[in-house]
């Protein structure tokens, strides 16, 4: 889980994109190492963050970007950032006065601001990170991913660090996949994580649980993060991200 991360505030400061909470099948010391961001069989990706304006909201088989730029007396976006997809990271944002970009979003990792005096706001988490922006402006969301969703793009397990393939396919090279799935983006309604009541989006840490149900039946699994984007209902499971 990649978390500690809020979608806007109108200061200056060091702005963390909102974390990606997921599923994996192989645990490694640090939670980035590619062959365990290789083995995700599923993600809800987290909203970029903003300074002075609002990032875009994580997204479902795409991140979500604002199309808001910010313009002062100081300093000016020259151009949006974009939010992550099946198969590449959100491109990042650039400053006018300064003359500096943030980083584009990377397989399992959000684009930071890249500035050492202030930096900007940064991409959100995902199965591929959002777009970052240097100085102030509107970071973009990351992509969610279910292994056996629909139009989902599954890595292949032959991808390295440096050179990443896709299969076409939704579903994940270990065969483990999910049924009768639904995404919902961080934009539109989902239920809350008490299940009493629905909510636009999510604010608040990310986390994940898993119900025993019966012995040798079904369970059920949700899944919570920060801004996230993602409902699923399968006859085995039912999978919830915020």
């Amino acid at each position: 889980m990649n978390s500690d991360g809020f979608n806007c505030n109108n200061v200056h400061s060091k702005i963390s994109g909102g974390g990606a909470t997921d599923i994996r099948l192989v645990k490694t010391a640090n939670w980035f190492d590619f062959d365990s961001l290789k083995s995700r069989i599923m993600v809800a990706a987290g909203a970029g963050s903003g300074e002075r304006i609002c990032g875009g909201d994580g997204g479902g088989l795409n991140g979500l970007s604002t199309s808001q730029l910010i313009s002062t007396d100081i300093n000016s976006q020259l151009n949006a950032t974009t939010g992550a997809t099946q198969t590449s990271g959100g491109i990042f944002g650039c400053d006018v006065h300064f003359h500096i970009c943030g980083y584009s979003g990377q397989f399992g990792i959000g684009g930071s601001g890249n500035n050492y005096e202030d930096s900007g706001p940064s991409g959100g988490g995902g199965y591929y990170g959002g777009g970052g922006m240097a100085w102030a402006g509107s970071a973009s969301g990351g992509s969610s991913f279910i292994s056996g969703h629909r139009l989902c793009n599954a890595i292949s397990k032959y991808s390295t660090a440096s050179r990443i393939y896709h299969t076409g396919n939704p579903k994940h090279y270990s065969g483990k996949y999910f049924t009768d799935t639904t995404m919902i983006d961080g934009q539109h309604r989902m239920p809350s994580p008490n299940l009493n009541s629905y909510e636009i989006g999510h604010q608040g840490n990310g986390y994940a649980i898993i119900t025993y149900i019966a012995k040798n039946v079904v369970c059920s699994c949700r899944v919570y993060n920060f801004r996230i984007n993602l409902f699923i209902f399968t006859n085995h499971y039912m999978t919830l991200g915020f």
